[in-house]
């Protein structure tokens, strides 16, 4: 799904407050696919929030990104976008050199 690449995601709460992510990536795992997003506002003590999601399709055709709440689940998935993510920083600095 690389139609995020680089996008915004606007997600809503219950309460009708809006939150804003950076797309991180998209992992697939025991065949589902989840969106890991980053929150673009850090928490008062700085950390930056990070949410794994499932993305299904409505019947409208629209994405949706529903909130994993298993916690092996959200594990698996966070330390997959870890790798990835180290795997692509350390591949940037092979195409450096």
């Amino acid at each position: 799904m690389s139609e995020f690449d680089a996008s915004i995601v606007e997600l809503k709460a219950p309460d009708g407050t809006v939150y804003h992510f950076r797309y991180g990536a998209m992992i697939p795992y025991a065949g589902e696919e989840y969106a890991v997003l980053l929150e673009m506002e850090n928490t008062p003590e700085g950390e930056e929030q990070i949410l794994v999601t499932r993305v299904e399709k409505a019947e409208d055709g629209n994405l949706t990104f529903v909130v994993a709440e298993e916690p092996d689940v959200i594990q698996t998935v966070f330390d997959k976008y870890v790798a990835l993510s180290v795997e692509s920083g350390l591949d940037g600095l092979n195409d450096e050199a």
